[in-house]
């Protein structure tokens, strides 16, 4: 498992993203600077059935299956960002 911090340098709030690999799957997860140099993942309930699921999960974003997937996607993403 990995679990990588990047701090949003303007934030006023100690806001991020992490970059995690769990099971298999490489994913951006929202998350927080905390106190003492805690970092802290935002989590949410998914919505089921018109309401929210019982059980949170990590604010994520999948970027892909394995590190060369997920390297392929970010850098597409950072082409379109670059212009």
């Amino acid at each position: 498992m990995m679990e990588i911090f990047f701090e949003i340098p303007e934030s006023k709030y100690g806001d991020g993203v992490f970059l995690q690999e769990y099971n298999g799957k490489i994913s951006l997860v929202s998350g927080r600077k905390g106190k003492e140099g805690t970092n802290h993942m935002r989590w949410c309930y998914p919505q089921k059935d018109k309401g929210p699921a019982e059980k949170a999960i990590p604010w994520q974003i999948g970027l892909g299956l394995n590190r060369q997937s997920a390297a392929t996607l970010l850098q597409k993403i950072l082409s379109e960002l670059a212009g």
